[in-house]
């Protein structure tokens, strides 16, 4: 067969050889493409064509749409669909739009979309041991062991570490306040630096002095670096268009390097210090995490706790919180607590400043609240104030700052009643913007209505279509947390002054489209007077 070979060559220019070879490469290359693309409908699935899902994710990588857009896009042309097939790069996604089908898929068949991604390689990113990312049993067990850091008896604590950054920001504004009796202020930035102390503190028991000292807080430098998209997060998502391990083969991650330095040794510093000094009885996140690493952990379970977390895989026991596993969940609880929040909190204070008669309903219910409780709110006053839980539920129906769901396929899955077969390896995609945006679900979408979550209407809401922080055992484990942290701010503002527009207040918050969350682009501008 060789000598063929070579004979057949040896009458064949190699001019015409290259010919032959770039033709064969192009053939195979389109068969390739032309199968990728065809996915969907050689499955009899309604989609976004392959091209235009490419399209739009140029557009967000060149800053022109945020994610959400293009989701609330896809989620539109699918209009009157269960779910449909998208692609990221060339490879299928699903959307889906019920949220029966997305309550089936992320509660009862959770077994079967137990992951968000591959499995990280924590040689290429050392920060990749968290929640956000790890898979199958490495999850569960870390997931299980975390549990009872955010039990109640633990977020009590936590509240009054909350109180006390609260209070320096309320120190800080009476001090702008003192003159005038009033001030303007950019409140995304203010709030953001509240965030960043209330962060350092519960994360891991440092001080920022974000908000005193805003300018020299280098936490505060590096979390807005891990935020900001530049070439290599673009990069990064380029990549994954060709091939979701193309990053990780080529040993790129989504964040400049002393980024990730930095996170890992400021996490290492603060457990030297913590082990130096002995068994502590502060209660903040790293030594918790110490503790439970040690199996020296004092935590209890809620006796409420879901432990459907637990179903379908294996636990196990014994210390798996290596200092990488540390410092990764570290900076996951650093992630999703200064910009999210920050963020919900922003949106809050906003929609208040255009409705004063919201403002001063939840002023009345404060007060209430304070005269019942010798004058300060505590941790068991939270849950009574009710009109404060519709603001901040409608607030993050409106702004859904968890705005992407993900989830892998691991296992193929036939689809409820249909012949539709998802394939192993699958992304699927749950856009709660575009649901909570839905007028099918709640209707004039746009408009900012705490009624729709009173006593009387919320039961209306239909399971599957309110998801601020996802559903099912892969849930926002600080959930308690992070409204919490929104309410004592709130609690904190509207207590102490009267929030209102100003000459910079815009009219309509645009979105930034280089956020990887929802967030506002640029500056917040509101006034705050001193309540009398």
């Amino acid at each position: 067969m060789g000598n063929l070979v070579e004979l057949l060559s040896s009458f064949v220019s190699p001019s015409l050889n290259s010919v032959l070879i770039v033709a064969s490469v192009g053939l195979l290359a389109w068969y390739y493409l032309e199968d990728k693309v065809a996915y969907w409908s050689k499955r009899g699935v309604p989609n976004v064509p392959a091209s235009k899902c490419i399209a739009q994710t140029l557009t967000f990588l060149a800053g022109r749409k945020t994610m959400n857009e293009i989701f609330k896009e896809q989620y539109q042309l699918l209009e009157g669909q269960k779910y449909g097939g998208t692609f990221q790069g060339l490879y299928p996604s699903i959307l889906v739009r019920d949220p029966a089908m997305i309550k089936e898929w992320l509660v009862k068949s959770f077994s079967s979309f137990h992951d968000r991604a591959p499995e990280p390689d924590e040689n290429v990113d050392k920060l990749a041991g968290n929640l956000f990312q790890l898979t199958g049993d490495r999850w569960r067990t870390v997931r299980h062991k975390m549990s009872p850091a955010f039990s109640s008896a633990k977020l009590k604590i936590m509240y009054e570490t909350l109180k006390d950054c609260a209070e320096e920001c309320n120190a800080h504004l009476e001090a702008r306040c003192a003159s005038k009796g009033e001030t303007e202020i950019d409140i995304k930035d203010f709030v953001s630096n509240y965030t960043m102390d209330v962060i350092g503190a519960c994360a891991m028991g440092i001080k920022c002095n974000a908000v005193r000292d805003p300018e020299n807080c280098e936490m505060k430098k590096v979390v807005k670096e891990m935020f900001a998209v530049g070439w290599r997060s673009i990069l990064f998502q380029l990549l994954e268009m060709i091939h979701p391990k193309l990053p990780e083969l080529l040993r790129i991650v989504p964040r400049q390097p002393a980024v990730e330095q930095f996170l890992m040794t400021i996490t290492k510093n603060a457990m030297e210090m913590k082990t130096k000094a002995g068994q502590s009885t502060r209660k903040d996140f790293l030594q918790i995490l110490m503790n439970i690493s040690s199996s020296e952990s004092d935590v209890t379970r809620d006796s409420n706790e879901d432990l459907s977390v637990l179903e379908g895989g294996v636990v196990h026991e014994g210390p798996i919180f290596t200092e990488n596993i540390i410092a990764g969940v570290v900076t996951s609880f650093l992630f999703a607590g200064l910009e999210p929040v920050s963020a919900i909190t922003t949106f809050c204070l906003y929609e208040l400043v255009r409705h004063p008669e919201m403002q001063e309903r939840l002023f009345q219910e404060i007060q209430s609240a304070r005269k019942e409780s010798c004058g300060e709110i505590k941790y068991e006053d939270l849950k009574k104030l009710r009109y404060l839980d519709q603001v901040v539920n409608e607030t993050f129906r409106k702004y859904p700052v968890a705005s992407i769901l993900a989830r892998n396929c691991t296992e193929n899955v036939q689809i409820s009643g249909e012949s539709v077969v998802v394939e192993k390896g699958v992304k699927v995609f749950i856009s709660t913007y575009a649901l909570h945006r839905d007028p099918t679900f709640f209707p004039d979408p746009d408009k900012f209505d705490p009624e729709r979550f009173s006593e009387e209407n919320v039961d209306k809401i239909i399971p599957g279509s309110y998801l601020p922080f996802g559903d099912g055992p892969r849930f926002c484990i600080a959930q308690r947390l992070a409204l919490m942290d929104v309410k004592t701010m709130v609690i904190t503002l509207v207590s102490g002054y009267t929030l209102h527009t100003c000459s910079k207040t815009v009219d309509h918050i645009e979105m930034d489209p280089k956020a990887f969350t929802l967030n506002p682009k640029g500056s917040v501008w509101l006034r705050l007077k001193k309540r009398i």
